[in-house]
């Protein structure tokens, strides 16, 4: 009953309604509850768990921002925040998921796995003009938010970009990356098997701005990674691209 009312409350309040994200140069995404401030040569950011932290203007790109908010606007469902956060300076992460990259590489490097290339691209043209965006299928929808709030998973998205179904989340450690892969295998073999088979664009990004990795899950990688056949560990290393 909880999460029915949870689910309810996104569909018709949450959408666009303090998201907004700020896109940097090198292609990476910072959840934020609204536009930055420009302080100096800094951004302040004001992150959807309400922690405060700031980033070099220059990093940020303020077309790519203002173009991703317009086109997305409206197809974004995001999970309340359960607490608020005093303001404060973020708290350095041990474990960065920027680590993971040099793991991928070397563990690739070792079973002689070659690198995959980049994701497919997200538009696709119709007469001549990109499709514009729709709306996310409900069932893939409510699987994601269902499985994401029983796994504490609560900085992601999930939305429809020119046809193309995209989670955007969080993660800031190497466990946050793997518990993500973990709950969108889950959530998309839960799709499929009620109807839906739908490939997942996943893109997950540190609060830092660092790239956490991006990956293309497919419904028949979701139920081996959810029925334990492969590790999420194996399926980082032979899928991530950065």
């Amino acid at each position: 009953m909880r999460t029915a009312v949870v689910l309810l409350a996104l569909l018709v309040v949450a959408p666009a309604l303090f998201a907004y994200v700020v896109k940097l140069k090198d292609g990476s995404l910072v959840f934020a509850r609204g536009p930055y401030i420009l302080k100096g040569k800094n951004a302040i950011i004001t992150l959807e768990n309400g922690t405060v932290t700031q980033i070099e203007f220059d990093k940020i790109d303020v077309p790519g921002t203002d173009k991703y908010n317009r086109e997305n606007f409206g197809n974004v469902i995001a999970l309340e925040q359960p607490h608020e956060k005093v303001f404060q300076a973020p708290t350095p992460i041990p474990q960065s998921p920027g680590n993971l990259g040099a793991l991928a590489r070397q563990k690739r490097d070792r079973l002689g796995v070659p690198a995959p290339g980049p994701p497919p691209a997200n538009a696709r043209s119709v007469g001549g003009t990109s499709e514009t965006s729709g709306s996310v299928d409900p069932v893939v929808q409510a699987s994601f938010v269902r499985i994401f709030e029983e796994t504490g998973i609560t900085q992601f998205r999930l939305a429809n970009s020119r046809g193309k179904t995209r989670l955007l989340a969080t993660a800031n450690s190497e466990q946050a990356v793997f518990s993500a892969l973990s709950a969108a295998a889950r959530a998309i073999a839960e799709a499929a098997e009620r109807g839906r088979p739908t490939s997942i664009e996943i893109v997950l990004t540190a609060a830092s701005g660092e790239r956490a990795g991006t990956f293309e899950m497919t419904p028949a990688q979701a139920k081996l990674l959810r029925d334990r056949t492969v590790t999420v560990q194996d399926y980082f290393v032979k899928s991530v691209v950065f």
